[in-house]
């Protein structure tokens, strides 16, 4: 991996495109033994939205590029967003306003354009969104907060992301959303699915990060059809697990990650994978001991197509975990301050791990060993990472 350098000039700050961060300062990365070719060759394709020192809320990207102090981009959003979401087709970046805040920024990469979109009257965004496979619609997960209900919205990519409807999330408090494909008869393709992580949590913007309905909350997991209609619904065992992030294996199991909204020396399991048809969630197969020591906090989910596993964070107490899927158990724990975000390389057996701190490291697939790390001075990653390769 190549180096940056240490300090950057205000001029190689805009030549670069770093928007409105001037005085921002890339360190150069540690690289550690048995560094990924990949990482040299190809560069990192990776999206995030940030909090830089100088400049406020941002969404960063980097691009296919080995200088990553020439590649990096910054946009200003003036809210804090949460995850990135990329079109298929390689044209549109969109971070999304975290609870509950009001809108989406969007990156036309392909006019070097970008724009803000606007929630529609009484709703607001969760942080989450999820493109369709040809690339032409945009779900968000939403607040009805007058109602308490969570939805689905939709949005038309080509006409300038107008929002063209909405479905029930068949809970309240959804959060992120996955796509899963559902056998047909023979000769059918596979269908869509979405895959919706209720939180469970009644939230209003009249009462900002307040929880309003702790002992009523009914978290679970639907799957919707492309008409928006339910076709399974689960719920965890426990009916203060919030669940909140997941990710789909390729066999479409789907894992996801809970956060506990009671005491955390009590805390249940916090991790859970089901298929499709299954009657109820799939705990791993760790110690009761580690959730309280997790904080009761999951914050990222991330299952690896080439490997047996699943990465999951647990920023709370700064650890990353590592998991079998096919036997649900506990492979290795490795620590990074404040870790959150996760993502895998999509054709190389490692996982991308951003910190709070500025810290991005990448951890080998199976066996969890750090590989790398390098850090960005004066940028505070948020919870989540998107490779949008």
């Amino acid at each position: 991996m190549p180096n940056m350098p240490v300090n950057m000039s205000r001029r190689q700050l805009i030549q670069s495109g770093l928007i409105g961060c001037a005085g921002l300062s890339l360190f150069s990365p540690a690289v550690l033994a048995n560094t990924p070719a990949s990482s040299a060759t190809h560069g990192l394709q990776l999206a995030s939205s940030v909090k830089t020192d100088a400049a406020g809320h941002q969404m960063l990207y980097l691009t296919n590029g080995t200088d990553y102090s020439k590649d990096a981009k910054l946009l200003p959003s003036g809210w804090r967003g949460h995850q990135v979401a990329a079109s298929p087709d390689g044209r549109y970046l969109v971070s999304v306003a975290r609870r509950p805040g009001t809108q989406l920024l969007v990156q036309d990469r392909q006019l070097g354009k970008h724009n803000l979109i606007d929630a529609t009257t009484d709703r607001h965004f969760y942080g989450h969104g999820l493109f369709s496979a040809d690339s032409q619609y945009l779900y968000c997960s939403e607040n009805d907060y007058e109602n308490a209900q969570g939805m689905i919205g939709v949005y038309r990519v080509d006409e300038g992301f107008k929002r063209i409807g909405e479905w029930s999330s068949q809970g309240v408090g959804p959060h992120q959303i996955a796509w899963v494909y559902a056998k047909q008869a023979a000769g059918q393709p596979p269908a869509p699915l979405l895959v919706v992580a209720n939180g469970g949590i009644e939230t209003h913007p009249d009462y900002p990060r307040i929880k309003l309905n702790l002992d009523t909350m009914q978290p679970n997991i639907s799957y919707l059809d492309l008409s928006g209609q339910l076709i399974q619904q689960v719920t965890p065992p426990h009916h203060q697990l919030s669940l909140r992030h997941l990710d789909v294996a390729p066999d479409g199991q789907v894992w996801v990650g809970a956060q506990y909204q009671g005491e955390v020396h009590e805390s249940p399991k916090l991790i859970y994978s089901h298929k499709l048809g299954e009657d109820k969630l799939t705990a791993v197969g760790a110690d009761d001991t580690l959730w309280p020591q997790l904080k009761a906090y999951i914050a990222s989910v991330a299952c690896h197509d080439q490997t047996d596993t699943v990465c999951i964070t647990a920023p709370r107490d700064n650890q990353i975990t590592l998991w079998q899927r096919s036997s649900g158990k506990l492979i290795k724990q490795m620590s990074q301050t404040d870790c959150a975000g996760v993502c895998a390389h999509p054709t190389q057996p490692y996982y991308l791990v951003s910190g709070g701190d500025g810290t991005l490291a990448a951890y080998h697939a199976g066996t969890g060993h750090r590989l790398w790390q390098q850090t960005l001075n004066g940028v505070h990653w948020d919870n989540h990472l998107s490779w949008i390769g």
